[in-house]
C-alpha cells in the first residue's frame, strides 16, 4: 500500500517565522527545521482546512484517504501536547530513523511559549524545566521520569523546542533536539530527493514525502498478471498531495526517480498495470478511466479527483 510505503524564544539563533512559498530554501519555511535523515515529511496546511464551510467534513475525506497522515498525526500531536493541531497555522511532521516517535511535529502558531508548556504540564503530568542556556534557543524536557510501575511510564513524555514567536518542535527528544541543532550550524536540515518531492507536493491541504520503499503493488497481484516491478527499486523518493474538493478529494502523486530512461519505464509499467488492478478492484476500476498518468523528466505522476473512497484503492494499489 502506497499509504504506508510513504509509508507533521529567548534566542532565535537563526529562527524565523512566517511562512513563504515563493522561496522554500529560506528558514522562514518550517521544513528549514527538519533533520537531514527525516524519512518522511508531513506537511498539514491547518489555516486552509480549517477555513473550509465544514472542517470537520474536509478532514473526514481526507482521513478516508490516508488515516495514518490525517486521524494518526492530528491524534498524535493532541494526545502528546493537549493542543488541538488545527488551532495552528500550519504543521510540519517529520520522521528520523530509530526514533522513539515517528510523529515529531513543527508547529506555527499564536501560541505563547508559557501556554505551550502549561499545556504540556497539564497532558503529561510532568513538569517541564529549559534545559539550554538563555543564548541558546530554548528546549524544555520532563523535570524527571515516572515510577516504572506507574500509568505514565509507558508513556514517553514529549520534549519542546521554541524557535521564534509561535513556532515549536514538539516530541520525540533526541529529534526535537536535532532540529534545533540546524539553527546553530551544528546540522544539516533535509535536502536532495525527500526535499524535492516534498517541494513538488506543497499547495495541497496535505502533503507527504518519503523514501522509497519499493514496488506499492502487492507481489501476488504483479505475479498474477505478470507485471516486473523491478523498477520501482530505482524510485529514490515520493510524494503526494491531496485536497478536499467537490468531487471528493484531488490526488496527486510523483515517483521521483534518477534518470529519464528509468522514469519512462516506470510510467510505461503504471499505465500498464492500471487495466490489470482494475479488474481485480471495482472501485479503482470506476475511476480508473480518470486517472492520468504523465512523465516530466525523472517524476512520474499520477492524477486523479473523484470519490474519497476511490482515491483509497487507488493508493492502496498505486
Amino acid at each position: 500500500m502506497l499509504a504506508a510505503g510513504v509509508a507533521l524564544v529567548s534566542a532565535t539563533a537563526g529562527c524565523t517565522r512566517f511562512f513563504d512559498d515563493e522561496d522554500t530554501d529560506t528558514t522562514d519555511d518550517l521544513v528549514a527545521h527538519a533533520p537531514a535523515d527525516s524519512t518522511v515529511l508531513t506537511h498539514l496546511d491547518t489555516s486552509a482546512i480549517a477555513a473550509a464551510d465544514d472542517a470537520q467534513q474536509v478532514l473526514d475525506d481526507l482521513a478516508t484517504v490516508d488515516p495514518d497522515h490525517v486521524d494518526g498525526v492530528t491524534a498524535s500531536i493532541e494526545a502528546q501536547t493537549g493542543l488541538g493541531p488545527l488551532a495552528a497555522a500550519e504543521v510540519l511532521v517529520f520522521a528520523v530513523a530509530d526514533a522513539e516517535s515517528d510523529t515529531t511535529a513543527i508547529l506555527e502558531s499564536d501560541w505563547t511559549e508559557a501556554h505551550v508548556v502549561e499545556s504540556l504540564e497539564e497532558t503529561t503530568g510532568h513538569e517541564y524545566e529549559r534545559v539550554t542556556d538563555e543564548d541558546e534557543p530554548a528546549r524544555y524536557e520532563p523535570a524527571q521520569t515516572p515510577a516504572e510501575d506507574s500509568s505514565e511510564a509507558a508513556l514517553e513524555p514529549s520534549a519542546l523546542g521554541v524557535c521564534g514567536d509561535g513556532r515549536f518542535i514538539v516530541g520525540d527528544v533526541d529529534a526535537v533536539r536535532a532540529s534545533l541543532a540546524i539553527h546553530s550550524d551544528d546540522a544539516a536540515a533535509v535536502s536532495g530527493p525527500i526535499r524535492d518531492a516534498y517541494d513538488d507536493a506543497r499547495g495541497a491541504q496535505i502533503a507527504v514525502a518519503s523514501e522509497s520503499s519499493g514496488s506499492p503493488i502487492p507481489a501476488e497481484y504483479a505475479s498474477l498478471v505478470g507485471l516486473n516491478t523491478d523498477i520501482f527499486d530505482e524510485v529514490e523518493a515520493v510524494g503526494r498531495s491531496y485536497t478536499a474538493v467537490e468531487a471528493g478529494v484531488a490526488l496527486e502523486v510523483r515517483f521521483h526517480v534518477g534518470d529519464e530512461r528509468d522514469a519512462t519505464e516506470l510510467e510505461t509499467v503504471l499505465n500498464g498495470a492500471l487495466p490489470v488492478l482494475g479488474e481485480l478492484d471495482a472501485e479503482l476500476e470506476a475511476a480508473r478511466e480518470d486517472v492520468m498518468i504523465s512523465r516530466d523528466e525523472t517524476v512520474v505522476e499520477v492524477v486523479y479527483e473523484g470519490d474519497a473512497n476511490a482515491v483509497f484503492a487507488l493508493l492502496d494499489e498505486v
